[in-house]
C-alpha cells in the first residue's frame, strides 16, 4: 500500500464465538482453514475481552469505545444513551471521508446503523416488539420463501417447521432443512460483497459484516453439521467439576437447567454443531478475502475479525452467556488484525501474537489510529495499534473489567433507556469483575464473591475468595474494581474499597 493511500477497513464479526474455537488457537476439532490462513498474516490478540458477556452491550461498546456504564446499554434491550445515538466509530470514518457500509446483525438498541454513520445498510434485522431480532431479516425471509422453504411465521431464528421438530426430538441441535447455498450466512455474504462492489471508487471504505453464527440454536446446514470430527472434540477441563464450585445464583440458574438433560456424548455433539457453525463463518471469511484479492483490494485493506462475547460451551456444565457468567469462556473473544503494511501481513508466512490484555472498548481508538481518522470522543479505550506486528510495544493495560446489570431483576426489557445512575441495590443486581494477567475477581451484589488464581487454576475451578492466603490479592482487586466503577456506581465502589 502506498504511504499516501488511506487503507480500507473491513470488520468481520461472528456472534457468541469463543477465543479457542479455531485451529490457529490450538483447537484440535476446529475446521477454520481460512481464518487460520488469515491469522498467519496477522497479529493475533490472545487476550481480548468483552466488557459485558451479552450481544447488545458489547456491540455498543465496540462502536462507541465506552464501557457499558457509560453508553447505558446495560442489558440486551436497554437503549443507548441519547447523546450517543448519532456518534461512534462509523460516524468518525464517515466524517473522515470514508464510504461506510454495515451488513447484518446490528443489536445496538435505540439507534440504527444509519444514525451512527453507516451510509449503506444491507441485511439489517427487523425490530420486533422493541428488539433487534438478529437473524430475523425480512429480505432473507423473502429470499428463503422464494427458494421454496417455508419459515415459521414470526419465528425469530428463521426455522422451518422441520427445524422446530428437530430441536424438540434431538435436544438442542440438528441439521437445518435449508441447504448451505441458501442459508442465512451464505446469503448475507453475497449481499455484502455486492454492496461492497457498489461502493464509490474515489475514496476508501469502512465496512462491517456481522454474522449471527455460531450463536444458538444449533441448527446447522449440511455439510457443516457433520464436518467436525466428534472424536477430536475436547470438553472443557471444568466440565468434570461441574456446578459444585459455582455460586448459588449460577448453579440454580437457567443456564444450568437448560442443558441438564445432556450426557457427555450429547455435550460433545452440541460442541460439534457449534464448531460446525464456526466453520460456516470461516467459509464466508474465505469468500471475502478471495474477493478482495481478486479485485485488487487486499493489499490496501485492514482486516479485523472478532466477536461480541464467548460461550461457556460446557465449562462448569453451563452453556451460553449473560449477566451471571463472568468466566473466561464467556468474556474472552477472538481478535485478529491484518494490516497490509505491518509485520506478518507483509511476510505472508508467520503469525505475530501478543498476550497483552486488550478490551473491546479499545478497538475504536485502535482502528482510527491505524487509518489516520480523527477520534475525539470521550471514550474508555486505549489504542493498541503499537502492538501490531513484531514491534515490542509495552502493554497498554494491566487489567480489563466487565460489568453486568439486571434492573428489577429483569433481563427482558423492550428498548427502554435507563440511566445507570438510577441503579438501586434493593431492586437491581450488579455483577462486576476484573481480570489481570494472573487473577480474576468477581463481585456479585446478590451472591458470594469469587477469586481465581489463573496461574494455578486457569479453568477457574477453585474459588479462593475466602482463603486467607489470598486476602491481600482479593483486597487489591476489589480496590481496582472500585476505582473503575465509582463514577457511576459509587455505593458499590465504596463497599468494594472497604478493607
Amino acid at each position: 500500500m502506498a504511504s499516501s493511500e488511506r487503507p480500507n477497513v473491513l470488520v468481520v464479526m461472528s456472534d457468541e464465538q469463543r477465543w479457542d474455537s479455531f485451529g490457529y488457537a490450538g483447537n484440535p476439532a476446529a475446521h477454520t482453514p481460512h481464518l487460520d490462513a488469515l491469522a498467519e498474516q496477522s497479529t493475533v490478540f490472545e487476550n481480548c475481552y468483552t466488557p459485558f458477556p451479552l450481544c447488545c452491550p458489547s456491540r455498543a461498546s465496540l462502536w462507541t469505545g465506552r464501557m457499558p456504564r457509560h453508553h447505558h446499554v446495560l442489558g440486551n434491550w436497554r437503549a443507548i444513551a441519547p447523546d450517543l445515538r448519532e456518534a461512534g466509530l462509523g460516524r468518525a470514518f464517515q466524517r473522515a471521508g470514508y464510504h461506510t457500509t454495515y451488513c447484518g446483525k446490528w443489536h445496538v438498541p435505540g439507534t440504527t446503523p444509519a444514525r451512527m454513520g453507516f451510509a449503506d445498510q444491507v441485511a439489517i434485522p427487523a425490530v420486533l416488539d422493541g428488539r433487534d431480532r438478529g437473524r430475523y431479516i425480512e429480505p432473507y425471509r423473502e429470499y428463503a420463501t422464494a427458494q421454496g422453504y417455508e419459515l415459521v411465521e414470526g419465528h425469530i431464528e428463521n426455522l422451518t417447521a422441520a427445524d422446530v421438530r428437530t430441536l424438540r426430538t434431538a435436544p438442542h441441535r440438528g441439521t437445518a432443512e435449508i441447504p448451505v447455498e441458501h442459508f442465512l450466512e451464505t446469503w448475507q455474504t453475497e449481499q455484502f460483497l455486492r454492496t461492497l462492489d457498489d461502493a464509490p471508487d474515489d475514496r476508501p471504505w469502512f465496512a462491517v459484516c456481522s454474522f449471527n453464527a455460531p450463536h444458538f440454536p444449533m441448527i446447522v446446514p449440511a455439510p457443516y453439521d457433520t464436518i467436525i470430527d466428534r472424536g477430536r472434540v475436547e470438553l472443557p477441563a471444568s466440565f468434570a467439576t461441574g456446578l459444585g464450585t459455582r455460586p448459588r445464583e449460577v448453579a440454580e440458574s437457567g443456564f444450568a437447567r437448560k442443558y441438564a438433560d445432556l450426557d457427555e456424548a450429547g455435550w460433545v455433539d452440541v460442541v460439534g454443531h457449534y464448531l460446525g457453525l464456526g466453520a460456516l463463518v470461516d467459509a464466508q471469511v474465505g469468500a471475502m478475502v478471495e474477493h478482495l484479492r481478486r479485485t485488487g483490494q487486499l493489499d490496501r485493506t485492514i482486516i479485523v475479525y472478532t466477536s461480541d462475547h464467548g460461550d461457556l460451551l460446557g465449562a462448569h456444565r453451563l452453556m451460553e452467556k449473560g449477566h451471571l457468567l463472568h468466566y473466561e469462556e464467556a468474556l474472552r473473544i477472538p481478535l485478529i488484525v491484518r494490516h497490509p503494511d505491518v509485520g506478518a501481513a507483509t511476510s505472508g508466512s508467520t503469525s505475530t501474537s501478543t498476550g497483552n490484555l486488550v478490551s473491546v472498548v479499545d478497538l475504536a481508538a485502535t482502528l482510527t489510529e491505524l487509518a489516520g481518522v480523527a477520534w475525539d470522543e470521550d471514550d474508555d479505550g486505549i489504542s493498541f495499534a503499537g502492538m501490531l506486528g513484531e514491534r515490542a510495544a509495552a502493554p497498554t493495560r494491566e487489567y480489563v473489567t466487565a460489568e453486568t446489570v439486571l434492573y428489577g431483576m429483569n433481563a427482558d426489557a423492550q428498548g427502554e433507556h435507563t440511566d445507570p445512575a438510577d441503579w438501586n441495590a434493593t431492586t437491581d443486581a450488579l455483577n462486576a469483575s476484573v481480570r489481570t494477567g494472573t487473577s480474576r475477581y468477581i463481585h456479585r451484589s446478590r451472591d458470594v464473591d469469587e477469586l481465581y488464581d489463573l496461574t494455578t487454576d486457569p479453568h477457574e475451578q477453585h474459588n479462593v475468595a475466602t482463603d486467607p492466603a489470598y486476602e491481600h490479592e482479593r483486597l487489591a482487586l476489589r480496590r481496582l474494581l472500585a476505582k473503575e466503577i465509582e463514577d457511576v456506581f459509587p455505593e458499590v465502589a465504596a463497599e468494594l474499597a472497604q478493607s
